[in-house]
């Protein structure tokens, strides 16, 4: 049905309500869309699934990106050292590259640092990234996205010469100075296969068991709980507690989460109230044990990112049940449930499922994760949705879920929150101590 301007305006006016304006990629049309946004709810009569976003939210690994991000511009710049370049503005950059799509990421700061840029350091980056991903690389849309632009490049012919070199310094010479350049859009795609080939890069080191010199090499020398991939505070127990593992035994983590709240509130809990806070977590358990929670992974990252991980991440998770005093039936049930993210998330939704050009703001992983758990618009007032971003959180509303739950972490407490029905500096344990995850009944 095509109709003209006056008519969407009428309709737009009786339905009412907020909309968001959402700027597509540059090379999109139109240049932004207009998305109706469900009603805000503060509480919900029940919980029928839970959808949460990855990096930020869930584990740790935004300030990898964020670091592959800085990389990418350096690698484009030449400027390595500090002296050169400071480096990424935490307050300034930092609210426009988390989030949304690596395009979008990456067309801020190649727009914004663009006199930094030099030609000559974008071609050997691109070469660089190009041949370890065609080399070592694990994702073949990322293989195939490198190989569509050697050929946007001009350089198909020389695929194979790429592809026996010992290392990329064999080819930069005699390749880079075949490469145009010069467009911002050719810059924006040589700019993502860079990103790319950083962060995967990393993943692999993980992926072979390097965590220990990438933890050296990310955060000097630490204790050995520290973790270069690691679950966000509340995580390890809010995830059991919702697929309904933890029954009556979750009031066994209310010293832990109280110390975690605790932490990222900066405010003590009187030892008076732990009783008070372990027969809420009590209530929880049964009430989640009785009906578990559907709960659904949306991440902006592709497939074979959110892999890697999440089995990170279900692994330090369950150190921490290996180490709870939590009764050995539960800890053989969750830690056997924690060895397939499929027996953890019943909606795994990630950029691989969308497109590049449909990703947050843009609600299209959140509507396809209540798809997967299920759901019908009916019961999207019953879903509670987790995001660290400004981005995620209007495409949590854009979905048609009201209760949106902003948990901003270091990263992304300059973000512009409003979407969200409540913003969470305590994160996930402020949701469980002193909210009760929002049902009507389950504050204390």
């Amino acid at each position: 049905m095509i109709e003209n301007a006056d008519f969407v305006v009428e309709k737009i006016k009786l339905r009412g309500g907020e909309y968001a304006v959402v700027k597509n990629p540059s090379y999109v049309f139109p240049s932004e869309e207009y998305y109706p946004l469900a009603p805000a709810l503060k509480k919900v009569s029940e919980i029928k699934a839970v959808l949460m976003d990855m990096d930020g939210t869930t584990t740790t690994t935004e300030v990898l990106c964020i670091h592959a991000l800085e990389q990418m511009v350096r690698r484009m710049s030449g400027k390595f050292s500090r002296e050169q370049w400071a480096g990424l503005d935490h307050d300034a950059d930092f609210p426009h590259i988390i989030g949304n799509s690596t395009t979008r990421h990456v067309e801020y700061l190649l727009h914004k640092y663009e006199s930094l840029l030099s030609n000559s350091h974008i071609a050997q980056a691109f070469l660089e990234a190009a041949w370890w991903t065609l080399k070592f690389g694990m994702d073949p849309n990322r293989k195939a996205e490198v190989l569509q632009n050697l050929k946007k490049a001009g350089l198909h012919e020389s695929l194979e010469t790429i592809l026996k070199a010992d290392s990329p310094v064999e080819i930069v010479s005699s390749l880079s100075e075949m490469i145009d350049v010069y467009g911002f859009g050719t810059r924006v795609n040589l700019g993502i296969d860079i990103y790319y080939e950083v962060y995967h890069h990393i993943l692999a080191r993980l992926k072979m068991g390097e965590g220990a010199l990438i933890k050296k090499e990310f955060f000097g020398d630490v204790d050995e709980h520290t973790h270069v991939i690691a679950p966000m505070p509340g995580i390890p127990f809010v995830i059991p507690l919702l697929k309904g593992w933890l029954g009556e035994e979750a009031g066994l983590f209310a010293a832990t989460l109280a110390s975690e709240y605790e932490l990222k509130i900066g405010r003590k809990i009187p030892g008076e109230e732990l009783p008070v806070i372990e027969k809420q977590l009590i209530e929880l358990g049964e009430k989640f044990e009785k009906q578990p929670v559907k709960l659904g992974l949306v991440t902006s990252s592709i497939r074979y990112e959110a892999d890697i991980v999440i089995h990170e991440v279900l692994s330090v998770i369950s150190e921490h049940i290996r180490k709870s005093s939590l009764p050995e039936h539960r800890k053989e049930l969750i830690l056997k449930n924690l060895e397939d993210p499929s027996m953890v998330y019943d909606a795994f939704v990630t950029a691989t499922d969308s497109s590049e050009i449909r990703l947050k703001p843009h609600r299209d992983l959140y509507s396809i994760a209540l798809h997967q758990v299920g759901l019908l618009p009916a019961d999207f007032g019953k879903v509670i949705g987790f995001e660290d971003s400004q981005s995620g959180t209007v495409a949590i509303r854009a979905a048609g879920i009201g209760c949106c739950i902003a948990v901003p972490f270091a990263q992304t407490v300059a973000h512009n929150l409003e979407a969200a029905a409540h913003v969470l500096p305590g994160g996930v344990p402020q949701a469980v101590l002193e909210f009760g995850l929002f049902l009507d009944a389950g504050k204390r």
